[in-house]
């Protein structure tokens, strides 16, 4: 019989929860070479803090008793991802995995520094978002992101020949000493307190984290807590988690952060996003017409697109949106079709159907969704079966066709410009190219930014971007 929530529960109760934990750690520390199932060690980390009792006697942590525990995790609830693929339902099957996972295989460019930087502070809105982020941190984003970017280059590459700035899984006094040289003790303080678990009630920073599942026999598919939270403080000394946890730091924590604790940051950074998008329109001397233009193009009271670039009958339009985090790991239509239909599908059915159909009703025309994190889809062929029995526009998908839409997110979306901007080819020929790819099961793509692999971009030099690099530039 397989253990359920509470066998795990009192299995764990049986250990010293300061063994345990420091167990999980001994594994992520040595074995980063080998394919671990490492969402499960954080959530065993997670489930000892949160369940743990203390106790004046524990019995012997061994090998097998550790084993026994990690494996039983790994293997809870595994139906639920079985239960979609025997069911045909292959595709949310591997939205389930891509949740779980792929959150934890993000890489780091400069370039995100750089985006970061242009998104919330260069670009102005109507809400001054470095102030809101100063008044949660102490920090201004640009001093954020430049020490986080010293931890990267710490953490992320080799430096083992620089005497003193040895990196074993804990920050080291010695490199902490230099950063504060450089940017002020006191700064340097608030960023590790920032991104520490509070090491006096760890359960207060895990009940905080808004991104976390209620229900248990889910937890094993949800992002974890340490994405908030990647330092400890072990025996006196910081200690990061992992590496793709600060992966995932340096690309998401800024927004993570202010879009759970700044009612007013969603709407004010969605206009920062089309301001980010023309930017690279500009960039390649794009011509474009934006939604003040189309407006007055459209029958009154008409939903609109942000951009549309008449040469090439490509429709743009803006979400800064992710998907909740039940659905993402319970992919019901339902509950997809409730997170999804004021972004995605709305920006379909009730935006770019209705405006090509309007503005170009005789010509094959493209759509591009772009969105700040990136997400499962990155065609719209599965959205458009969520949604086509749902929204009347479904029947005049021929001014668009779904397999004629691609969702972009912001970090590839400069990869593009990038492409266009080198004359390798115009986001027409991407976006053909793309279609065709996904057209065969052997060469479609995941992700969109797959499809650029065949342009061998080798580094981004854009000059909305150039600004911002100098800024952040130590040298």
């Amino acid at each position: 019989m397989k253990p359920s929530f509470e066998d795990i529960k009192a299995e764990i109760n049986k250990f010293n929860p300061a063994d345990l934990i420091l167990s999980c750690y001994h594994v992520l520390d040595n074995h980063k070479d080998k394919r671990l199932p490492i969402w499960a060690f954080f959530l065993l980390i997670k489930w000892t803090y949160l369940y743990s009792t203390e106790k004046e006697e524990y019995q012997n942590l061994t090998d097998e008793g550790f084993s026994n525990i990690v494996n039983s995790i790994t293997n809870f609830n595994e139906e639920h991802i079985s239960g979609f693929m025997k069911n045909g339902e292959i595709v949310k099957g591997f939205h389930i995995l891509y949740s779980q996972q792929f959150y934890l295989q993000r890489n780091v460019y400069n370039q995100i520094f750089e985006s970061q930087l242009k998104l919330y502070c260069t670009l102005k809105g109507r809400h001054d978002i470095n102030l809101s982020f100063r008044s949660k941190t102490g920090l201004d984003i640009i001093d954020f992101l430049k020490i986080l970017k010293i931890f990267w280059l710490y953490v992320g590459t080799d430096i083992s020949s620089i005497k003193h700035l040895n990196y074993d899984d804990h920050i080291e006094n010695n490199f902490l000493e230099v950063v504060s040289q450089v940017f002020g003790k006191e700064k340097v303080v608030k960023f590790i307190k920032q991104l520490l678990l509070n090491p006096i009630n760890p359960t207060e920073s895990i009940r905080s984290f808004k991104r976390g599942i209620d229900r248990e026999d889910l937890q094993i598919m949800e992002t974890t807590f340490f994405v908030m939270f990647p330092f400890q403080l072990v025996r006196g000394k910081i200690k990061l988690i992992h590496e793709s946890v600060i992966k995932y730091v340096i690309n998401y924590y800024i927004y993570d952060l202010l879009k759970s604790e700044d009612e007013k940051f969603t709407t004010d950074f969605g206009y920062r996003l089309e301001k980010y998008v023309e930017l690279g329109l500009n960039e390649i001397n794009e011509k474009y017409e934006f939604e003040t233009v189309l407006k007055k193009r459209l029958p009154k009271h008409s939903k609109v697109v942000d951009f549309l670039l008449p040469e090439q009958n490509i429709f743009i339009e803006c979400k800064a949106t992710e998907l909740q985090p039940y659905p993402a790991v319970n992919p019901l239509d339902n509950l997809l079709i409730n997170s999804l239909k004021s972004s995605l599908l709305k920006a379909y059915f009730e935006q770019l159907i209705p405006v090509a159909k309007a503005l170009s009703p005789n010509s094959e025309n493209w759509g591009v969704i772009i969105t700040y994190k990136e997400l499962f889809w990155s065609r719209f062929a599965e959205l458009f079966e969520l949604g086509k029995d749902i929204y009347s526009s479904a029947n005049e998908s021929k001014f668009i066709t779904y397999d004629n839409v691609f969702i972009i997110d912001i970090y590839t979306w400069d990869k593009v410009i990038q492409v266009v901007k080198d004359k390798k080819a115009t986001l027409l020929d991407i976006l053909k190219l793309a279609k065709k790819n996904n057209s065969n099961p052997q060469t479609s793509k995941q992700t969109f930014d797959m499809h650029l692999d065949v342009f061998k971009i080798k580094q981004l030099d854009l000059s909305y971007l150039q600004p911002e690099h100098d800024l952040l530039d130590f040298k």
